[in-house]
């Protein structure tokens, strides 16, 4: 009965360290679509991950944008303040991850929204 204990949390702690190590890792840059009712932007998302917090920067047409935000698992999102001529708008990124692409919405803080895509640049 005690192997059979030993062996059984054995197992447990090699998948409990398999599941830890396969933590969604997204740093790094990505191509990044978003398509709402106004058309659709291109940007370039450059993202640094440490643990849960992620932190980057987008650069589209419309400027250069930093921000901070969270990833759990494959679930991400972040929240970017823009200058829109003098009025600031919180645009809310929410998504998940799924390898090399990510796929989620965008709420342009009440001007709208849109969903976004983004692949990872090699």
């Amino acid at each position: 009965m005690r192997k059979r204990l030993t062996v059984g949390l054995g197992i447990m702690a090699t998948v409990l360290t398999v599941a830890v190590a396969a933590q969604t890792d997204v740093t790094g840059k990505w191509n990044m679509t978003f398509d709402s009712e106004a058309g659709s932007t291109s940007a370039t998302l450059t993202l640094t991950q440490d643990g849960e917090k992620l932190t980057g920067e987008m650069v589209s047409e419309q400027g250069t944008f930093e921000f901070e935000g969270a990833i759990t698992g494959d679930k991400l999102a972040w929240v970017m303040e823009i200058d829109a001529g003098g009025a600031f708008i919180e645009i809310t990124i929410e998504g998940t991850v799924d390898g090399d692409e990510m796929m989620g919405t965008a709420d342009f803080g009440g001007y709208g929204g849109g969903d976004w895509t983004a692949t990872r640049i090699p």
